[in-house]
């Protein structure tokens, strides 16, 4: 029987922001995909019940930066820096990829975040060769079932023959999306655009981006300072000197930013996603999380992309946080040793919140998501508490952010629907995601053979090789007018 209504019963229960929230015993009522009560017993009430008995009941992960087309290479890049990165992925086998290809990239990994309890996730989607593979793009996530802000990408990859013959194309083609995809914005799946890099572009193409992205009025997400390159370019400076620093947006990495332009980024109003993984392992620089955090900028925590690591935020949010201590503390040490330190810079708290609802908030979705509340959606993940590794238990915060691994997801929930059940997804759509992405990376992999396989060798000089594959005149053709770089 499907019931319009159903009860989480037994579980104890972290209700309300998870910088302060304490745990109790409550029964959470949901109807028509939302939290409607919150009670210390609704046994009463006429619904499904959800048996959370020995189980904690957490608001859903929210990745605030992930790239779903890459599923297709699922940890291709585990031994390569940000030069191997974009010569070999974003200047050559992006291209390479049909509209086949991004849907199974989008659809497994949508399931993928749904059975790590990331239950929403900011997806850049910068793999829009054509507008058919901006239709498989969005069909793929909202198939998948996972609440997401879809990025348009606006970023060129270099192909043989571009269907877009134009930079213009591109934004018409946004438009086209916004109006046949998303014609509101209360779906579960909700439209924004990620701009093209300003390294890579003229810079009067980048207001046409976000002048488009106004027009359409859409979130606006963007690759922020994050190429450790001589003289550093100023891309916030860049931003705000031309007035296009607005709030709401969420700037990705951000490594290189100095306070004061992490301070301009706050006053704008805007948000910052950090994804320690691939920053730490690419060559991106320290992560910039507890710098915006001592100045009250609003930072959230992403993945990235699964063709590095893991999808999994239980595991972003141990390596950030025990990073941005270390980072913190070996100046101490160095200077004044053990007994010079105090208390530690970052606390579990912080990170979970980050993970949850200031992710939400980067997406500027905090009414909808990101903590439990009445009103809010049920959007849940119901964790076991009741297995040795994890007992005996003293705070049960620094277990879930210190202890807890995907294997002790019970269930998630996503607008109220169970979509991981025992800790495993429905097996039909296992079954569908694991066929459709083996068999993408198939044909991927016969494509990338004759360039010279997945570690396609690069030139001494790749990085601005790479550039000069992506440098466009705004009219779709190759180089020649000035970009960022020139500007700084």
């Amino acid at each position: 029987m499907s019931f319009a209504r159903s009860v989480v019963t037994g579980g104890l229960v972290l209700i309300g922001d998870p910088l302060t929230a304490e745990f109790r015993r409550a029964d959470l009522l949901i109807e028509d995909g939302r939290i409607g009560a919150i009670e210390e017993d609704l046994s009463g009430v006429d619904a499904e019940v959800i048996d959370a008995a020995n189980r904690w009941v957490i608001p859903g992960f929210v990745d605030s930066h992930r790239h779903l087309w890459q599923t297709t290479m699922r940890g291709v890049t585990a031994n390569w820096n940000l030069n191997d990165y974009t010569w070999r992925i974003r200047s050559h086998f992006a291209g390479l990829h049909d509209a086949d290809d991004v849907y199974a990239g989008q659809y497994a990994g949508g399931l993928d975040a749904l059975a790590a309890g990331v239950t929403t996730t900011l997806d850049h989607s910068h793999i829009i060769n054509s507008p058919e593979h901006a239709d498989a793009a969005v069909q793929g996530i909202k198939d998948s079932g996972v609440r997401a802000l879809w990025c348009y990408g606006f970023c060129l990859s270099p192909q043989e023959h571009p269907v877009f013959a134009t930079s213009n194309d591109r934004l018409i083609d946004a438009r086209r999306v916004r109006e046949s995809h998303f014609p509101s914005d209360d779906g579960l799946v909700r439209m924004g655009v990620a701009l093209t890099e300003l390294i890579v572009h003229p810079f009067a193409e980048t207001i046409r981006e976000i002048h488009t992205a106004n027009d359409l009025d859409v979130p606006i997400t963007m690759h922020t300072q994050s190429l450790q390159i001589h003289p550093v370019i100023k891309e916030v400076q860049l931003y705000a000197e031309a007035g296009l620093l607005q709030e709401g947006q969420i700037h990705s990495h951000v490594n290189t930013c100095d306070d004061h332009e992490l301070a301009m980024l706050r006053d704008a109003g805007c948000s910052i996603a950090t994804a320690p993984d691939t920053e730490l392992q690419m060559g991106c620089g320290y992560p910039a999380f507890r710098r915006a955090t001592a100045l009250d900028l609003n930072a959230g925590i992403g993945a990235d992309i699964v063709s590095n690591n893991s999808g999994d935020l239980f595991t972003a949010m141990r390596i950030l946080l025990q990073h941005e201590r270390g980072a913190a503390l070996q100046p101490v040490l160095e200077e004044s040793g053990l007994s010079a330190v105090g208390k530690l810079p970052l606390n579990t708290r912080q990170i979970l919140r980050a993970a949850t609802l200031l992710g939400a908030k980067a997406l500027g979705l905090e009414s909808v998501c990101g903590s439990i509340e009445v009103g809010k959606a049920a959007d849940l993940v119901l964790l076991r508490n009741d297995r040795l590794h994890l007992r005996p238990i003293i705070d049960p915060v620094d277990s879930i952010v210190m202890q807890v691994t995907t294997r002790d997801i019970d269930r998630v929930l996503v607008n109220g629907r169970t979509v991981v059940q025992d800790g495993a997804l429905p097996a039909a759509a296992e079954r569908r995601g694991t066929t459709l992405i083996d068999a993408a990376n198939g044909r991927l992999a016969e494509r990338v053979a004759p360039l010279g396989g997945w570690n396609l060798a690069a030139p001494p000089n790749a990085f601005d090789d790479s550039l000069a594959l992506h440098e466009t005149d705004g009219q779709g053709g190759q180089g020649g007018f000035p970009t960022a770089v020139d500007r700084c």
